[in-house]
């Protein structure tokens, strides 16, 4: 039996060994992603400050590029950046903002009636339409912000498609960490009913029609369970009581219990309105993950493994993930046989050493403007914007 283990063990290494590169590729690949972000994150700034910064992203940038390559393995390392860099950093920039702008992180009525409350990507299908079709910003925030949010947005689900769920979202970081705990599910959930994942499509859509009807962002007011922590309402009324148990309900159920007990991201996959945006318009992005359907030994674990439910029987029987993948790689990472890799679109050609590295550039560029707020606030005490 222990020889047995042995031979698979060893089997599973030699079939995953061309998801690696080389050290010297790898190396190569790593420090031209440092000198990227370097030239990116500095700014030409000279200040011990900014070099401190920006020497952190290049060494954390320089690091994730090279071991991910060298080793053929991404869930874990991409998950460093994902939860640490652009979630909890992007979460205390957030919060000191909120502090020195209003005194408080609970979102106040003046804020409201200044305009000055923060824009996020996900109101984007729902604010940007009604702006677009009738003139009216329905969300609290200047024009400005909505230009500047969604032309990033716009511009990174292009290059990376539903990546941004995989590698950028400053949000998705919460049913990541709870649905990456636990080494098992407690409640296993592989296969949901369909109806269930047409339901993000149907719920971004009527909320664009709520907000270019009736003006008003609804899911941000009354819905929306990130509130848990971004923008608390302050509760001083039986109504504003009653919003606030949904947003905390919300978020106990889709970003806190439930991804623990299913090891599912459950926000990301079914209530999030930017998700049918990102996957609808990520459909034309050159990055893919594909499955060779020669190498597969049809052992099931990437259907089993994937949190976001982009791979079924029937997609893996066809050599490809569903629309909804977010290209996270723990499929790869899981798959005994090395038989799934990012790929070009149309093509076969393996792309992994291009989309690591662009990855990874785009998620720490990001974070480093989260970095120098707090940086910057540590100095100073003052706040600069990083929308």
């Amino acid at each position: 039996m222990f020889q047995s283990n042995k031979s698979e063990s060893k089997g599973a290494r030699c079939g995953t060994d061309h998801l690696k590169y080389s050290f010297a590729v790898s190396f190569t690949a790593a420090v031209i992603t440092g000198l990227i972000l370097y030239f990116l994150v500095g700014k030409g700034d000279s200040s011990s400050a900014r070099l401190a910064v920006t020497a952190f992203i290049v060494i954390i940038g320089t690091a994730l590029t090279f071991f991910i390559l060298w080793t053929g393995r991404v869930n874990l390392l991409r998950m460093v950046t994902f939860i640490g860099m652009d979630g909890l950093i992007f979460t205390i920039a957030l919060s000191l903002e909120h502090e020195v702008h209003r005194g408080s992180i609970l979102l106040t009525s003046q804020a409201l009636n200044n305009n000055s409350v923060p824009i996020c990507p996900i109101t984007i299908p729902f604010v940007a339409v009604p702006y677009f079709t009738e003139g009216k910003m329905v969300f609290p925030s200047p024009v400005t912000s909505l230009f500047a949010v969604l032309f990033m947005w716009l511009g990174l689900v292009l290059i990376l498609g539903r990546g941004w769920c995989g590698w950028i979202c400053f949000f998705g970081w919460m049913d990541q960490f709870f649905a990456s705990l636990l080494k098992k599910p407690i409640i296993p959930l592989e296969n949901p009913p369909k109806w269930a994942k047409l339901f993000p499509y149907a719920f971004m859509l009527f909320l664009i029609l709520v907000s270019a009807v009736f003006l008003i962002p609804i899911f941000c007011a009354f819905i929306c369970p990130l509130r848990i922590i971004y923008d608390p309402p302050g509760v001083t009324t039986t109504f504003e009581w009653i919003t606030a148990l949904i947003f905390v309900t919300g978020g106990l159920i889709f970003l806190v219990i439930g991804p623990l007990l299913t090891k599912k991201r459950l926000f990301c996959s079914f209530i999030c309105p930017l998700m049918p945006a990102n996957t609808l318009i990520g459909v034309i992005n050159p990055f893919k993950v594909k499955i060779d359907t020669n190498l597969c030994k049809k052992c099931g674990l990437c259907v089993k493994s994937c949190e976001l439910f982009a791979i079924t029987k029937e997609s893996l029987a066809k050599g490809r993930t569903t629309i909804e993948c977010a290209k996270c790689g723990k499929c790869m990472d899981k798959c005994p046989a090395g038989a799934i890799n990012y790929k070009l679109m149309f093509t076969d050609q393996t792309i992994r050493l291009f989309f690591i590295p662009l990855a990874i550039i785009f998620n720490l560029l990001i974070a480093s403007g989260f970095i120098w707020t707090v940086v910057h606030y540590l100095m100073t005490g003052e706040i600069v914007s990083f929308q």
